[in-house]
């Protein structure tokens, strides 16, 4: 399964994101659904990096707004 299938597989059940810069092309990517933690992941997927900050907050998060802009973006078809 490729970085974005599996990281589009987990948003879809999830409403907050909470990310982690590794390093320069690495980030650790957390799951929440209603604030409970769902899973998590590390992305090193160029587009997917560069979109995930344009969208990130106050204290590397992508909240519900954000989580909808994404798939909005990359599930529609």
């Amino acid at each position: 399964m490729s970085e974005l299938t599996e990281f589009l597989t987990r948003l879809t059940d999830c409403d907050m994101l909470v990310l982690t810069l590794v390093s320069t092309n690495r980030l650790y990517c957390r799951f929440f659904l209603h604030g409970l933690y769902q899973d998590r992941m590390f992305l090193s997927d160029p587009l997917l990096m560069a979109e995930l900050s344009l969208l990130m907050g106050e204290g590397e998060v992508v909240d519900a707004g954000g989580i909808a802009r994404l798939k909005q973006t990359f599930l529609a078809v």
